[in-house]
């Protein structure tokens, strides 16, 4: 398959997953304002990783448009994902902890696989920006990112028609 048209279709899956989760926020018991601080920190992570799925996309398909030379371009997104992730990480910790303090109980088991996954493409990104400089490692951690969103968005529709 083509790069162009799977980042493309990575893109368009996860702007698709954040409009869905706005009909499951209008047609769920949720539209009447009853969040529970869970629901807001799952939707919190889906609109986060969905995003990022779709902006990590689009800004490789423009770097793709801009220049030929794509060692570097994947050394570059690479370096700039994991920074990205990293902030992400330590920002969702601190949201997580701050949940946890309210009393909701968050999927403890599924957010540490969750994190051990996003370390282990961290480490697998840098490989990528010293040794690989291949297109495979980066598009694994946007597909992970998209795949974070199809959890989390599976896990509000759960929790939303639950109640």
């Amino acid at each position: 398959m083509d790069k162009v048209e799977l980042l493309i279709g990575i893109a368009e899956i996860a702007v698709a997953l954040a409009g869905f989760t706005g009909v499951v926020v209008a047609f769920g018991s949720r539209s009447q304002g009853s969040w529970n601080p869970g629901d807001r920190l799952r939707l919190a992570f889906l609109l986060e990783a969905s995003l990022t799925a779709a902006g990590f996309s689009l800004l490789a398909l423009l770097a793709l448009a801009v220049t030929n030379d794509e060692p570097l371009i994947w050394s570059v997104l690479s370096g700039v994902w994991v920074l990205f992730t990293a902030g992400s990480l330590w920002t969702s910790h601190r949201r997580f902890k701050n949940n946890a303090e309210v009393g909701d109980g968050a999927d403890r088991l599924a957010n540490g696989i969750v994190t051990t996954l996003f370390y282990s493409l961290i480490i697998l990104q840098l490989a990528n920006i010293v040794l690989w400089q291949q297109f495979a490692p980066f598009l694994a951690a946007i597909f992970l990112n998209l795949a974070g969103a199809a959890m989390q968005f599976a896990r509000l529709i759960r929790s939303t028609f639950q109640e």
